[in-house]
């Protein structure tokens, strides 16, 4: 009988390695893990990424201020609500529902949910109430979302942390639909021109409208100034005034204080007038400096006009001084701004001490 070789026994290491499925389903990074991985520069794409969003809303905000300032108060109302809702539904429904805002598109990264998802809008609405603590520009601006992203194990800013959230970057999500991405490149891209285009509207607007005027009347209808946008009444700057109007943030103030002629003697001449408040000044202020008395005429009444520098709170203080006499008073109209900004606004204070108007009622009284 012939002898026949038996098999040989196909062992462990022999056996053909198995072949992936081609088809099988790639599985997400642990957003987590990934963001561990991440070093300086997500904050910087962060960090651009918040530029772009704030310089194109502050293009859409410039360019629907000046539109609504055209149509009438009807409409700057409906455009001020539109505003105070739409911008944070900028967040809110772009980051929930896409993960992305124009700024985080353009810089390739996207925010998303543990599963690498965009976080919905509940996730997203947490994440944009924290921006008005980290990255709000009326505070510190993105200084505590920065800090937080730099030092957090994970890159997370405060809204991140509150809503279990992340930001990483587009290639590190293998599920990421190119095609769904291209979509939102071209729609975003078409909002970042009208935002644009907006903005380019707003400065031109500004740079064709001319300042408006608004009077400023007293309480006791007694006196009145003009002054242009920007101005506005502050009564509590200066109790006994009769009128006080002030820009702070420019740092330009003017009020009006009246003292009636049957108070103070009829012998009282405009010059002996202007001489006590002289001798006010000089007792009140550090290192005063006063100018000499020139005739003025405001509202066709004698007027005497001298300037006054002092220091205020170790703050150096120039001022505009105007004294005027009407036939039944005499009122000190006062117009004063940081001495470093005075040869830049005098022209402004003169203008509004000129505006100085007595009542119809009040004049016409002996």
């Amino acid at each position: 009988m012939e002898n026949h070789p038996s098999p040989q026994p196909v062992t462990a290491e022999a056996a053909p390695a198995a072949q992936p499925d081609s088809f099988a389903p790639i599985e997400p990074p642990n957003m987590a893990a990934l963001s561990e991985t991440y070093g300086s520069s997500t904050f910087f794409r962060r960090w651009g990424a918040h530029v772009i969003d704030h310089i194109l809303l502050a293009c859409f905000l410039l360019g629907m201020s000046s539109f609504a300032e055209q149509s009438g108060e009807t409409w700057a109302v409906f455009l001020i609500l539109a505003l105070l809702i739409g911008i944070p539904c900028y967040y809110v429904l772009l980051e929930g529902l896409t993960g992305f805002t124009v700024g985080k598109l353009a810089l390739q990264i996207k925010a998303v949910d543990a599963d690498g998802r965009p976080p919905g809008l509940g996730k997203s609405f947490i994440r944009s109430l924290l921006r008005f603590v980290d990255t709000n520009p009326l505070l510190v601006g993105g200084l505590p979302a920065g800090i937080s992203v730099l030092v957090t194990k994970r890159k997370q800013r405060l809204g991140d942390l509150a809503a279990n959230t992340y930001v990483v970057k587009l290639k590190d999500l293998p599920h990421a639909s190119k095609k769904s991405t291209a979509r939102f490149t071209v729609i975003f891209s078409i909002a970042a021109l009208l935002c644009l285009i907006f903005g380019m509207y707003g400065v031109v607007s500004l740079a064709k409208s001319t300042p408006k005027e608004r009077v400023f009347t007293s309480k006791d209808k007694l006196v009145q100034l003009t002054a242009t946008s920007g101005w506005s009444k502050d009564n509590s700057l200066h109790e006994e005034a009769n009128l006080v109007i002030s820009n702070r943030f420019a740092d330009k103030y003017v009020l009006v204080i009246s003292e009636a002629k049957d108070d103070l003697g009829d012998s009282l001449t405009l010059e002996e007038y202007a001489e006590i408040v002289e001798t006010n000044f000089d007792d009140e202020l550090v290192n005063s400096s006063i100018g000499k008395f020139r005739p003025a005429i405001v509202d066709h009444n004698p007027a005497i006009r001298f300037t006054v520098s002092g220091e205020v709170d170790d703050v150096d203080v120039t001022y505009i001084m105007t004294v005027i006499e009407t036939p039944t008073h005499f009122h000190q109209v006062m117009a004063w701004t940081e001495a470093r900004k005075f040869d830049s606004l005098e022209e402004e204070l003169l203008d509004i001490t000129s505006s100085f108007r007595e009542s119809a009622d009040t004049a016409g009284e002996l």
